[in-house]
């Protein structure tokens, strides 16, 4: 059955636009007044022609204005004008003529920018964002300043020559604004920049790295303040987007653990759950954020939901896929993955980069989800404690390492290849951490275990024997370590003791409910966090972990006949 459930991918996951038709099969718009959408088939296919879309493709001028080259051009220009000006006035009087002149020229060039700008500028997005009278009083002001020059042609009839008052507030007041015009255009970049292939949110006056993925589903980059802001979402933009868009009828969900921002804004709609960057979260942490988000959801059809963590990309995919999960019961763990990428891409990026959720343990969390979705959410969580099985976890190898120890090293501390390393550095760290949720603080619990690799003799060379850990209790060292819930594996060529920076050669998450009846799991370079990108690693690289299999799993368990299925259309409660 889940062989014929993954035949309706499509074949070629490139997914490109269909010529003849001129619509991409794949785009899901967003409603647009009291247009409903809903989903045709497994190709994310509307019911009616695309309409509004989210942006339109920009055209090479709009993409000049937001250059950095352009804009320090344009700086460079008026500092230049502002030099011209304090050497006639305070320097140099007998270089007049020929400064005039440069001058002349210097407001025949802002001149012929300023025509460029009126011509090709977005204007009603422009009067919406609130720009508009920045370009409004910038011309005003050149033109303020060239007419300053022709008085100058008539000194015995115009007086503005001997008022140096006048001459400084005009030019200056001018070289601020048109700096201020280059601060906006390359705040705007700078934003592109950073956003780099994701979808933006061009409408009513926003540009904002922030995606509808469904109708009442946002995904979008963190809000941020100070000079962050200047290259991500300003939190300002973001509170005004929800708080005129979406009325106190929006939930923001934070997934950053390291980031905060003020939540002032939000009157309180902002809700905490922070995980690692480039990790899943811990499943219980899954569950209960899918059952908060989904029920606000189905509770009202203008209630929106918006997930963030810092690049709305890894830890946003992972949350967004899931919660898709949870509305539609017919769809599974690629298609909902799938989904994510390309609606939080842009249409003009190929299908091989697009944005969307890479890492194997991440995507690994998405199919566990998958399998317990339906379940009540109660009683997962109680399975998702301590009082779930236990597994014994007995021995952890690498195999087919094929590079050498010293570069595995050096690269783990961010050194070149031919960097020579301190040999009470060298060495083999596991470090497995174990995360549960605690019913009584109804949070998760964290406990590490550190473990040194068995090394055989000076002969020892990892190219041809790998790398093996024993893994016992910290607790009785006789006996296997007996872990239940999440369990994250990192895999050091360093002893991290001596080094607590250093970053893992390879990782992985698995839990324990899911692991199999065989005793064994063997994880290939494909399924491994850090490597599973990394070209210097072979490809037939692996990773052995055996253990005890618990008493039961999740497929074999059996939780009463409790089971709260969704239907495809999240308001048929029927």
């Amino acid at each position: 059955m889940l062989a014929d459930r993954r035949r309706t991918i499509p074949g070629s996951l490139e997914m490109k636009s269909n010529a003849r038709q001129k619509i991409n099969p794949y785009i899901v718009d967003v409603k647009d007044g009291e247009k409903a959408f809903h989903f045709a088939s497994d190709k994310f296919r509307t019911s009616e022609p695309q309409v509004a879309k989210t942006r339109a493709k920009r055209t090479w001028s709009e993409v000049t204005l937001e250059a950095v080259w352009y804009n320090s051009v344009i700086v460079l220009a008026l500092v230049a004008w502002a030099a011209l000006i304090l050497i006639e006035l305070f320097l140099f009087p007998s270089l007049e003529g020929v400064e005039y002149w440069m001058r002349l020229g210097l407001d025949a060039f802002f001149v012929a920018e300023l025509l460029f700008r009126l011509i090709i500028t977005d204007w009603p997005d422009e009067w919406s964002a609130g720009n508009v009278k920045y370009y409004v009083l910038d011309a005003i002001l050149l033109f303020a300043a060239i007419a300053v020059e022709i008085a100058k042609m008539f000194p015995d009839t115009i007086s503005l020559r001997t008022d140096l008052i006048v001459q400084l507030s005009v030019y200056f007041a001018r070289i601020l604004i048109r700096l201020l015009v280059a601060y906006i255009g390359l705040t705007k970049g700078a934003r592109r920049l950073v956003g780099g292939r994701k979808r933006r949110f061009q409408k009513d006056g926003f540009d904002l790295d922030l995606t509808y993925i469904e109708p009442q589903l946002i995904a979008m980059g963190l809000p941020s303040v100070d000079f962050e802001g200047l290259y991500r979402n300003p939190l300002r933009e973001i509170v005004r987007f929800f708080n005129t868009r979406h009325t106190n009828k929006y939930h923001i969900y934070n997934l950053c653990e390291e980031r905060d921002y003020p939540e002032d804004g939000f009157k309180g709609l902002v809700r905490r759950y922070g995980f690692d960057d480039h990790n899943p979260p811990p499943l219980s942490l899954l569950v209960r954020l899918c059952d908060e988000a989904s029920g606000f959801i189905r509770k009202n059809r203008e209630n929106i939901v918006a997930i963030h963590c810092k690049g709305g990309k890894g830890r946003t995919g992972v949350v967004t896929a899931a919660i898709l999960l949870k509305l539609h019961s017919d769809w599974y763990a690629e298609k909902a993955l799938l989904k994510f990428a390309v609606m939080r891409t842009d249409d003009d990026v190929k299908a091989s980069k697009r944005v969307g959720v890479d890492g194997p343990s991440q995507r690994r969390y998405v199919e566990y989800w998958e399998k317990i979705r339906h379940l009540d959410p109660k009683l997962v969580l109680e399975r998702l404690s301590q009082r779930g099985p236990r597994c014994k976890f007995q021995r952890l190898s690498l195999f087919n390492i094929n590079v050498t120890h010293n570069f595995l090293a050096g690269q783990a501390r961010g050194l070149a290849a031919d960097s020579k390393l301190d040999e009470k550095l060298l060495g083999w760290t596991l470090m497995v951490s174990n995360y549960w949720y605690d019913l009584k603080s109804r949070k998760e619990e964290k406990k590490t275990y550190i473990f040194k690799a068995e090394l055989s003799g000076s002969g020892f060379d990892i190219r041809r024997d790998g790398v093996s850990f024993d893994i016992k209790s910290w607790e009785k060292k006789s006996t296997k370590l007996s872990l239940t819930g999440d369990v994250r594996f990192q895999v050091y060529p360093i002893n991290v003791g001596e080094n607590p920076k250093v970053k893992p050669f390879c990782e992985f998450w698995v839990h324990t409910t899911f692991l199999s009846k065989s005793g064994q799991l063997v994880l290939r370079k494909t399924d491994l966090d850090q490597v599973f990108r990394n070209p210097k690693i072979d490809n037939e690289f692996n990773v052995q972990l055996s253990y005890d299999a618990p008493m039961d799993t999740w497929d074999e368990l059996s939780i009463g006949q409790a089971r709260t299925r969704c239907s495809s259309d999240p308001f048929d409660v029927a």
